[in-house]
């Protein structure tokens, strides 16, 4: 899942991880239309809350880079050295023949439950990880979506539950042309659902600090994402990113589970989206 795409003019290659007191993500960004590649560290530990970049000169040199079994690297006062194990599921949101036709600004495909082992460190204190629940990502197209709402969260108060969903606007082959979509993972121990939806059965309401994304399923009751953010940082481009928001998921009206202050919630904004 994480081959490159060369055609592509943009292409990101991400983890992200919480554990304890640590939380971290890290992108490895190609920017081929701009001859370009970055790699950018987002952060929250109890000594300091950053978001750094650093140009590189090659896409994931020996000494940082990520596969699917492993992630090393350094940036400025954080380092890292992470042994993956990747989980079973891969979702690839996708509705046939948007795909295929390149019609959608950016292509995805991401592996919900992975789990990291190794260390982290951070202004000189190393944090130890234990099989702590993550995720890896890989996106690539023409170029970012318009806007975004984007949540991902797998430690809840309720074991085995894990959630990715995302509500954007794309542009149709790069024209004036828009189109609206919505996706959902969602897994509640053995159980797991995934779909993807268009606009008209998708809704979030609010701002980064507290916010709703609604999705409907025909003939189901609706699952309801209820989020709360704080310390969020800038990731440029017009994206607001943090690890340690707070979730609550409902089916209907029952709550399902919890996430305290363990969960990704990111938003870019380029122009106020209401739905």
């Amino acid at each position: 899942m994480l081959t490159p795409h060369p055609s592509a003019s943009l292409e990101y290659w991400f983890f992200k991880v919480n554990s304890g007191q640590i939380a971290i993500l890290v992108d490895w960004i190609s920017k081929r239309n701009e001859n370009q590649n970055w790699l950018r560290v987002s952060i929250h530990s109890p000594t300091k809350r950053e978001v750094l970049f650093e140009r590189l000169i090659e896409i994931m040199p020996e000494d940082n880079y990520l596969n699917m079994h492993r992630t090393v690297g350094q940036l400025n006062d954080v380092a890292w050295d992470l042994n993956i194990d990747p989980g079973k599921d891969i979702i690839k949101p996708d509705i046939f023949p948007v795909g295929a036709l390149r019609m959608t600004d950016l292509l995805l495909v991401s592996a919900p439950m992975a789990c990291f082992t190794g260390w982290i460190r951070h202004r000189g204190i190393r944090y130890k990880l234990e099989n702590a629940s993550g995720m890896i990502s890989h996106y690539w197209g023409r170029q970012l979506a318009s806007d975004w709402w984007w949540v991902s969260a797998n430690q809840f108060d309720n074991e085995d539950v894990s959630v990715e969903c995302s509500f954007f606007h794309t542009s149709l082959w790069g024209s004036s042309l828009k189109a609206s979509f919505a996706y959902l993972y969602l897994r509640q121990q053995t159980k797991k659902e995934f779909m993807v939806v268009p606009s008209m059965l998708a809704s979030v309401r609010g701002t980064p600090e507290e916010f709703e994304i609604v999705i409907k399923r025909i003939g189901k009751e609706s699952v309801t994402l209820t989020c709360s953010g704080y310390e969020y940082g800038d990731f440029s481009d017009g994206i607001l990113n943090t690890l340690k928001g707070d979730m609550e998921v409902r089916v209907g009206k029952k709550l399902i589970a919890r996430a305290m202050g363990t969960a990704g919630l990111e938003h870019r904004f380029p122009h106020t989206v209401s739905q």
